[in-house]
């Protein structure tokens, strides 16, 4: 049976299904257009899985449905989500909500109606809001969530939601609050408005164009693959012991600490922190969050790339991308 992965287009789905498909998968991709990123497709029919896309919006029940029937799934990882920034918050909540909580409450019902196995819901770290901050890792069992932006409110609410369908419905799911992701596939899909740091500092320093921070911007990123490497690992997992999982890097350090490890690796000057936010290319929050700890993953999924080893992989990989990739990225 397939693995259905809705949201299949974007950053995180494409890492999702590059990995299923590496590991001779059978992956039902689902977006709402056909719109893989430049190379994305060719690469993937290189891959020993087998790769089935279908045109769907997510709050389409019956296209679900259409979908599930066709090709029936053994297993769920619901990626689809409007990731947005200030001004689609402002201009788009309404929409927003819909996509992100009635659309994850509509794959689950599919899901529910075509006996899936397992569902993975992919959450964020977004949904700790205001109580982002303790002195020391947040926790899923002992930090509760205040989220106070839309994108933060939506996921949890559809988190809380899918586990509480997991209780009236029987169904085995599992949410995975995904940390600061960054790498391999990451573009402006049109639908995700806050890209990362370290993929906004990598294009401008490929670029040849100066990075300036105001301060050293200290977070536990986690890299694409490892990401999608964890939420594989919940999919898989026999009998998980939790019904929440942090999924990032067990791992802090600065987005200015990446800076300078590609500034020296490309033997320019092209970094600098200036406190002036004036003068700041990339803009940093105004806190840092708490790293996510990770200690309900390590049985399952070991985080496989640091600092380093996400910058020699990164490089590499963006070292292969067509001049479309570029051009679009």
């Amino acid at each position: 049976m397939s693995t259905l992965v809705t949201g299949a287009c974007g950053f995180i789905g494409c890492n999702v299904v590059e990995q299923l498909l590496a590991g001779g998968r059978s992956v039902t991709a689902v977006d709402l257009d056909h719109n893989w990123p430049a190379d994305a497709e060719t690469h993937f029919g290189r891959l020993p899985g087998q790769l089935r896309f279908f045109a769907a919006d997510v709050l389409d029940e019956l296209a679900l449905h259409r979908v599930l029937e066709s090709t029936p799934a053994a297993g769920v990882i619901h990626a689809a989500a409007i990731t947005p920034g200030r001004e689609r918050e402002a201009r788009d909540a309404d929409l927003i909500a819909r996509v992100n909580l009635l659309g994850t409450l509509r794959v689950l019902a599919a899901a529910r109606t075509h006996g899936v196995r397992r569902v993975v819901y992919p959450s964020s770290a977004s949904v700790y809001g205001a109580a982002a901050f303790p002195p020391r890792s947040l926790d899923e069992g002992r930090d509760v969530p205040i989220p106070n932006a839309t994108y933060g409110i939506t996921k949890y609410a559809a988190e809380r939601t899918a586990l509480r369908m997991r209780e009236l419905w029987g169904m085995d799911v599992v949410a995975a609050r995904v940390g600061a992701a960054f790498g391999p596939w990451e573009r402006d899909t049109g639908v995700r408005d806050t890209l990362s740091g370290p993929m906004l500092a990598t294009r401008a320093m490929l670029r040849g164009e100066a990075v300036v921070l105001t301060r050293e911007g200290p977070c536990d990123w986690v890299y694409a693959p490892d990401v999608a490497g964890a939420l594989i690992a919940l999919l898989d997992a026999a009998s998980p012991d939790h019904e929440v999982y942090h999924v990032s890097a067990g791992r802090h350090w600065t987005l200015a600490a990446w800076c300078r490890q590609l500034a020296a690796r490309l033997g320019a000057e092209l970094f600098r922190l200036d406190p002036n936010p004036d003068r700041a290319t990339i803009e940093l929050g105004a806190r840092d969050r708490a790293p996510l700890s990770i200690e309900r993953l390590l049985p399952l999924y070991q985080p496989r790339f640091g600092l380093s080893q996400a910058l020699e992989h990164y490089l590499g990989w963006l070292g292969t991308r067509s001049p479309a990739w570029h051009a679009a990225w």
